[in-house]
């Protein structure tokens, strides 16, 4: 695998696939039989000069497949949003060093050029702050990749937010899609599952996105739970609700 190429290619083709993928259901037996295999052939190498790892091509190749086939079935057709639960970031996971990942939000996009909010970044990251985990993932998008070991960590990072259902992972793999020319963009769908799944997962700015769209539904049910979405993005963090606060008011009423 070539160390220059983009990650941003990399995820694209990858949310294009899931989303492909969602349309049309693999057997699922044959994908548990895949990812049996693929688990068992899973290998890297280390680089004796540096100690970065080296994917063989099939190595990253069996990890992906398995990563598009466990997205695929987490995100069901059918999502009732009404079971929608507001978590801060606290009742999501652990958190220390919060300051500094509201700091680097603030401070977005510069934020990414900015070696003190980076490093602040990546040590909440380091401690293992969830939200920090996302946004060192984020950042990564559309960078280039400057060598294996920097894309065995994406990837690696990636299972992760997948594990733990993430909702960032299933928001981005959307924006991948509609980048990427896929049905769903070309459409102008407002919503799709994946943004429905986001929001549900915790994703706070997906649920400004999703809680939008309900309060404009002229349903008064699904319009009370985008309310109650709006007002879990503007709460999760100072600098969400600099963000989407005012909005969010404004949209309650």
């Amino acid at each position: 695998m070539k160390n220059q190429g983009t990650l941003a290619v990399l995820l694209i083709s990858a949310g294009a696939l899931i989303y492909a993928a969602m349309q049309h259901p693999r057997d699922p037996r044959q994908s548990a039989r895949r990812d049996t295999e693929a688990s068992k052939q899973v290998t890297w190498a280390v680089d004796g000069a540096s100690g970065a790892p080296r994917f063989a091509a099939e190595a990253f190749n069996d990890r992906i497949e398995q990563l598009l086939d466990k997205a695929v079935r987490d995100v069901p057709a059918y999502q009732d949003t009404n079971r929608f639960v507001c978590k801060l970031p606290a009742e999501v996971g652990p958190v220390p060093l919060l300051d500094a990942v509201d700091a680097y939000l603030r401070g977005l996009p510069d934020s990414r050029r900015d070696p003190d909010l980076l490093q602040g970044l990546h040590r909440a990251a380091q401690q293992g702050n969830w939200l920090a985990k996302v946004q060192v993932y984020l950042s990564r998008l559309g960078s280039s990749a400057p060598d294996d070991a920097t894309v065995f960590q994406t990837i690696t990072l990636i299972e992760w937010m997948q594990e733990h259902r993430i909702g960032a992972l299933y928001a981005a793999i959307g924006d991948a899609v509609d980048a990427s020319g896929e049905p769903r963009a070309r459409s102008g769908k407002a919503l799709s599952s994946l943004d429905i799944y986001a929001a549900m997962h915790h994703n706070y700015p997906s649920q400004y996105k999703v809680g939008q769209a309900l309060v404009r539904s002229g349903d008064a049910r699904q319009a009370a739970t985008g309310r109650r979405m709006l007002d879990c993005a503007a709460r999760a963090l100072p600098a969400y609700r600099q963000m989407v606060g005012e909005h969010a008011l404004a949209a309650r009423g």
